[in-house]
């Protein structure tokens, strides 16, 4: 469980979006633990580099369409986020506004 501030507003935020290379290194990782079960994690991030550097235009289109697709995502989650926030700040606002609006059923005429 987190503690502060900036944790509660922060917690559900949308995580940033993965690049090409990101991408392409999380599905070979596995592939190239396989194959060499006893490597290191400096070479085994070398022989993924050199891999990627390999690739094809064609074959780098691949994980350059799903980086966009992230980001796509990120952006979407992002404002709905924001929107979310921003609703939550305008209820905040309104209780400091009128304190009957802490009721649910609030009536904002007096008497």
């Amino acid at each position: 469980m987190s503690t502060g501030t900036w944790f509660k507003v922060h917690d559900d935020k949308p995580l940033r979006p993965s690049g090409t290379y990101v991408i392409f290194s999380a599905e070979e990782r596995p592939k190239l633990h396989l194959e060499f079960p006893n490597m290191r994690f400096r070479e085994g991030a070398d022989r993924i580099s050199a891999r990627f550097q390999a690739l094809t235009p064609t074959q780098r289109e691949k994980y350059t369409k799903m980086s966009q697709l992230e980001m796509e995502r990120y952006i979407r989650e992002t404002l709905e986020w924001k929107n979310e926030w921003k609703n939550e700040i305008e209820r905040l606002i309104l209780q400091l506004v009128h304190p009957s609006a802490r009721n649910k059923d609030h009536n904002y005429q007096k008497g």
